[in-house]
């Protein structure tokens, strides 16, 4: 009889926790909260909001307005938003639907499927689609053209991957590192395959048959749905500047615009095996493959799955992709041991932190972390010094002018005392503890981080928890941004003494000097040539500054004066050269000051360390 008792009462409890978050009137109330409170901090525009459970859509609303002009609001139904790298899913789900037909294999050689387009050979092994689907190809990032500003960019997909293929930076399924160009290819292999092109593929085999009647990969959008796209916006001193839709060339990565509704379609498929109203998506097993890991870098952190990242947290599974545009920022995840799922989109370029941080909100608020905090380790400050350092994420250009942006988003990890690490971000300061030889938590939080080991045993990585599709390595002193911040501030003042200095002392000199005194300044032809090597330096920054006066732009094409700005660091190869061959005749010439001779090799020297930062900025040369 107590038995019972037990079971009854755990049953009703059970009940009442799982009706809790299935209540939409709660979940309403819930997300309507956390909705307006982003809407205001951010200054975003709007946004919409699904969320499905047990299979039925308990939630789908929207927020703010999708014209500011006009004030037309959001429909969740009908109002469309750019996904961005949510269109991912549909490559990767229709490279799986190809691969349960026995048309492709995950471990064979993408040359042979693509044909006309040829990745070179390198590391002794090809790259195969199991790589592609997980981002382990060992590719660099590639941004530029990234974004078109017209239809004038679109291209066929084979000549865009032939001109702008990626170099190979790592041996295969060692490190994940996010590649745009690596899931286009798969998107190629898709047309190869099937003889379609990928839009006409997945309009036949996942957007009509899952009856998403308001979604489409079309740039621009067909007429029926144009008059449904939300504008996107960006913040410009607090106010909304309402931007031009975004043109993507290599499609299939990014291009998609969809409603919230229609996401949920996808959604239902992926929670009930890979069917929707009797049509198969993918077969139970194929799916289940789909799902399961596929890539890990350490066993505390997020794997990468089958072409879904890994969010899970709080001690669930939760599957999914995030996707950006420049204006559109949006999250598609679900539950699949809980039958939930949520997918969240923004209209303003603010949105880009926010759609994490609201699922973050969304999974704290059903599915909270009841774990217990696991015991830190014993350690000291000796043994904590291995994990310091400076990290740069894996994922970067590292052949092209954009390399230089690889400075941003450097993580600071230091010692704070003799149990703790801090961790320093760009946004945020957090504090890890260990809890084993290479693993830490969050200080009062089991959301945790992982490092991994060189060759040499030596400390080299850095895991992120939930975020499976990167690594961050640790960096060498000549890689560090405190180097590069402190050569570039020492050839700022050589380069304004040099071009401020001479002419102030020659105006001088002219009118005070007495008349027949022998100077013991430099010769004229030295100065000349130092003169004008830092006037090309000047020059090349100003015009580099003036054309990237909007940062983003360059992702659409190289600006023409940043193309001519390239020319005066060549310039300043052969003004270098001159003041070698000037300063080594001069260092032992008594004729002149020793002040003066030392300043001088302190100008050449500061002019060749700039040639050669430069360089490994990829910024001599034409190098995009």
């Amino acid at each position: 009889m107590k038995s019972r008792l037990l079971t009854f009462l755990f049953l009703f409890c059970s009940v009442l926790v799982y009706s809790q978050y299935l209540d939409s009137a709660k979940a309403a109330s819930f997300m309507d909260g956390v909705m307006k409170v982003k809407l205001k901090d951010k200054n975003i525009v709007g946004a919409t909001v699904a969320i499905l459970q047990d299979g039925k859509v308990v939630l789908a609303n929207g927020y703010g307005v999708a014209d500011i002009k006009t004030q037309r609001p959001i429909n969740p139904a009908t109002t469309l938003f750019r996904i961005g790298s949510i269109s991912k899913l549909f490559v990767w789900t229709s490279i799986m639907q190809l691969m349960a037909q026995g048309k492709l294999d995950l471990d064979a050689d993408i040359n042979h499927y693509m044909q006309d387009v040829t990745i070179p050979e390198k590391y002794g092994q090809p790259i195969t689609l199991r790589h592609l689907m997980t981002h382990t190809p060992g590719f660099e990032d590639h941004i530029l053209n990234l974004f078109g500003k017209d239809s004038s960019s679109l291209k066929p997909m084979g000549d865009l991957l032939r001109k702008e293929m990626p170099a190979r930076v790592r041996a295969p399924f060692t490190q994940a590192a996010y590649s745009n160009h690596g899931t286009a290819m798969a998107a190629y292999i898709v047309e190869k395959i099937s003889g379609l092109s990928f839009d006409d593929y997945v309009n036949k085999n996942i957007i009509t048959p899952l009856e998403m009647s308001n979604t489409t990969f079309r740039q621009p959008l067909p007429a029926s749905l144009a008059s449904q796209m939300s504008k996107g916006y960006r913040v410009e001193n607090n106010e909304s500047v309402e931007e031009a839709f975004e043109y993507v060339p290599l499609y299939p990565i990014g291009a998609a615009s969809s409603t919230a509704l229609d996401m949920m379609h996808l959604m239902l498929a992926y929670l009930r095996n890979g069917n929707y109203n009797g049509y198969q998506l993918l077969d139970s097993a194929t799916l289940g493959m789909m799902m399961s890991p596929a890539h890990q870098h350490h066993p505390a952190v997020n794997p990468m799955r089958y072409g879904f990242m890994d969010l899970s947290q709080n001690g669930e599974t939760l599957i999914g992709h995030g996707g950006d545009t420049f204006w559109f920022h949006s999250g598609f995840f679900f539950l699949p041991k809980h039958d939930t799922g949520i997918f969240i989109s923004f209209n303003t370029d603010q949105g880009a932190q926010a759609y994490m941080d609201v699922i973050e909100a969304f999974m704290d608020e059903y599915f909270p972390d009841e774990r217990p905090l696991t015991t830190p380790m014993k350690t000291d400050k000796h043994w904590l010094t291995q994990f310091a350092g400076e990290y740069r994420a894996n994922r970067y250009s590292f052949s092209d002018l954009l390399k230089i942006g690889s400075l941003a988003g450097r993580v600071q990890i230091v010692v704070a005392d003799d149990e703790r690490l801090k961790v320093t971000t760009d946004t945020e300061t957090t504090y890890m503890v260990p809890i084993d030889s290479t693993t830490f938590r969050e200080e009062h939080k089991s959301d945790q981080m992982a490092f991994g080991k060189d060759a040499r045993g030596i400390i080299k990585y850095c895991y992120l928890g939930l975020l499976p599709i990167f690594a961050l390595e640790k960096v060498s002193w000549i890689d560090r941004s405190s180097t590069h911040m402190g050569l570039f501030f020492i050839t700022i003042i050589l380069m304004l003494t040099a071009l401020c200095y001479w002419p102030i002392v020659y105006r001088i000199r002219r009118k005070y000097q007495a008349t027949g005194r022998v100077s013991q300044t430099l010769p004229v032809l030295a100065k000349a040539v130092a003169w004008f090597n830092y006037l090309l330096l000047l020059l090349f920054l100003v015009a580099t500054v003036v054309s990237l006066r909007v940062p983003f732009d360059i992702v659409y094409d190289v600006p023409a004066l940043l193309k001519t700005a390239l020319v005066f660091p060549l310039l300043m190869i052969v003004t270098t050269v001159g003041m070698l061959v000037l300063g080594a005749r001069l260092l032992n010439n008594d004729q002149y000051k020793m002040r003066s001779r030392i300043y001088y090799v302190m100008l050449t020297v500061g002019s060749v360390l700039c040639l050669l930062q430069l360089s490994y900025w990829n910024l001599i040369g034409f190098n995009y």
